[in-house]
């Protein structure tokens, strides 16, 4: 996901760029294109970009293990510094741009943020019922015939 900002003029612009998952080398999870919608506000020292993020994934539920689909969406802020001098820093969301660029290449930082927006717990949906830890029905679908009493000793 590259932009040639040199194409634009200072100012604020919308742009919308789409990458293949596995051009941007993301997991298996995801699976068509990562969409990015992007605000560039450009001045003459700095490039300032505030970027949603969609990605469309396939994920196994934590609490009924079936297979579901879902997209994930993320939104960060990245500024770019124009300056002569390379410049080292340890903030991730500022970047120094050297007089000899003329493009932002975005695809580590979309990887990044796509691997970052996948949920610690996954699930199919908020009120999955999981399974039965006795005969492994799963409860989104039909009651077992093990009794409550039996499930809370488990």
């Amino acid at each position: 996901m590259i932009i040639k900002y040199t194409n634009f003029s200072n100012g604020i612009h919308q742009l919308k760029l789409s990458e293949p998952v596995r051009k941007l080398g993301l997991s298996e999870l995801f699976f068509g294109d990562v969409e990015l919608y992007c605000r560039m506000d450009k001045s003459p020292h700095q490039i300032v970009l505030g970027c949603d993020l969609k990605a469309h994934t396939k994920m196994i539920c934590d609490r009924c293990n079936n297979e579901f689909e879902t997209d994930i969406h993320n939104h960060f802020l990245l500024s770019y510094i124009f300056s002569k001098a390379p410049q080292k820093r340890d903030d991730y969301e500022i970047k120094y741009l050297s007089p000899d660029q003329d493009k932002i290449d975005l695809g580590s930082d979309v990887f990044e943020y796509a691997e970052l927006s996948i949920p610690m717990k996954k699930l199919c949906r908020e009120d999955c019922k999981g399974l039965c830890p006795r005969c492994g029905t799963n409860l989104n679908d039909a009651e077992c015939s093990c009794s409550s009493e039996t499930k809370n000793d488990i």
